[in-house]
């Protein structure tokens, strides 16, 4: 059983840039190559978040719940490879 769209929504992708870009302002390594970006993307840790979710690379995993308690764990790089394939 799937719970919730094949894709990543945004308030999960509002989630994950956040945690992220908090963990990067604290000095967790970037896992992004910040020579061929922009400088104004290299001193923002909310944009190199961003970076990193679309390029899917981040280990995470998201876990979605039903109202019954049922729970699924979905590779963060799994939807958004989803999401990349669908169209806007």
């Amino acid at each position: 059983m799937k719970i919730g769209p094949p894709w990543l929504t945004r308030f999960e992708r509002a989630r994950v840039i956040g945690v992220r870009a908090l963990q990067i302002s604290m000095g967790a390594p970037v896992l992004i190559d910040l020579e061929s970006e922009p400088e104004h993307v290299r001193e923002s840790p909310v944009l190199i978040a961003k970076k990193e979710v679309e390029a899917g690379i981040l280990p995470l995993t998201i876990i979605r719940y039903t109202r019954r308690g049922d729970a699924q764990a979905i590779p963060l790089k799994w939807l958004v490879e989803l999401d990349k394939l669908r169209v806007h």
